[in-house]
């Protein structure tokens, strides 16, 4: 999506939320956003959302409301990433519904997610064990029982819970594949340790370069959108000031 149409639906949903839990005597007021800051699979920790080109199917958005005398965004750190959807239901705390039993790392989570989207591309939660294959030997890792046990044998969808208990089984396969397609073999012997950090501190190095481009253009199309504004915003308080029964028309000083 556009971040427009991002924060419009993000805005929809947590305004019928908040008016849904708003306790008695407390003002009706609307939901609205300020910022944004999205988890970055490269840099892996929070960055300032400016382009719908920082957006991954399934990534995660943090979503930061206006100050207000009813609530404060104090200063403080962003927990990390989790994948475990929000649930609605029961104690106005929101109890978190866990999807992905047995993998408590946020670093491992967003691996195992990334690069299962990078296969499913249609979104449909679900992949077919062949393009599963196609996409091992694609970045040169065999599929035998040695790399994906008994998995090896299987026909037709595997489904994102299978997905799951794949990557519990087998973590250092997901590592390889989730490195491999930002292009860093980390994991074949040949690489040295500073060849390692080398390739990693280039990537990031890459990633930090493109969100201060995002950010320039952010500012600047934001600068064009004031300075329209003002112009409009001027141009109507001209035509207001002679207008007849306007508080400025006919205006004298004594």
């Amino acid at each position: 999506p556009t971040l427009s149409e991002l924060i419009i639906a993000a805005e929809a949903h947590f305004d019928k939320e908040q008016r849904i839990r708003r306790p008695a005597g407390f003002a009706d007021q609307a939901y609205k956003c300020q910022s944004a800051q999205v988890y970055d699979d490269v840099l892996l920790r929070w960055v300032d959302l400016f382009s719908a080109a920082q957006l991954r199917n399934g990534g995660q958005v943090w979503l930061f409301q206006p100050e207000s005398y009813q609530h404060s965004e104090l200063p403080g750190s962003i927990p990390p990433a989790k994948y475990s959807p929000e649930s609605w239901l029961g104690s106005p705390a929101r109890a978190r519904a866990v999807t992905e039993a047995g993998i408590r790392d946020p670093v491992a989570s967003e691996k195992l997610r990334s690069v299962f989207y990078n296969i499913d591309t249609a979104g449909a939660r679900a992949v077919s064990y062949d393009a599963l294959k196609d996409y091992f030997l694609k970045y040169d890792i065999p599929w035998t029982r040695a790399y994906v046990g008994d998995y090896y044998d299987r026909t037709g969808l595997m489904s994102y819970a299978d997905w799951v208990s794949f990557a519990g089984l087998y973590p250092s396969v997901v590592d390889s594949l989730y490195y491999r397609y930002r292009g860093l073999y980390t994991d074949r012997p040949s690489y040295t340790s500073a060849l390692v950090d080398a390739e990693l501190a280039a990537s990031r190095a890459k990633r930090e370069a493109e969100i201060r481009g995002y950010y320039s253009s952010y500012t600047a199309e934001r600068a064009r959108l004031d300075a329209e504004y003002r112009a409009r915003q001027a141009a109507v308080d001209a035509a207001l000031a002679y207008r007849p029964y306007s508080p400025r028309y006919g205006y004298m000083t004594y």
